[in-house]
């Protein structure tokens, strides 16, 4: 591997490192939920882009396997978060509406 390609690579790595950082503090202060849940997404997907190019970089392809799991495992977590939170603010709306009806009757 030539010595340009490395220095482009480590550059990359470099930037996406900074860049997941920057969206980790964006998780963290996330005005709303769905922010965080992006956020979140969005990290998965650059470690995943973090893996392929470690991957180049080592020249193993193995980290391919690795970079396809956790690309995996990581859509799964949304799905699932996005799930809990969608059945959490449909149980709040049947809590607020059997309230506002219980008030109207009084």
């Amino acid at each position: 591997m030539s010595g340009l390609l490395k220095t482009v690579l480590e550059i990359a790595l470099a930037v996406l490192a900074i860049g997941i950082c920057v969206v980790f503090i964006r998780a963290i202060k996330g005005p709303r939920f769905t922010d965080r849940i992006v956020a979140i997404n969005m990290i998965g997907t650059m470690t995943t882009a973090s893996i392929c190019l470690l991957s180049t970089y080592l020249n193993e392809i193995c980290l391919i396997d690795v970079s396809l799991v956790y690309t995996l495992l990581s859509f799964l977590a949304v799905v699932i978060i996005c799930h809990v939170v969608t059945l959490h603010h449909k149980g709040r709306e049947l809590f607020l509406t059997k309230k506002e009806t219980e008030a109207e009757e009084k």
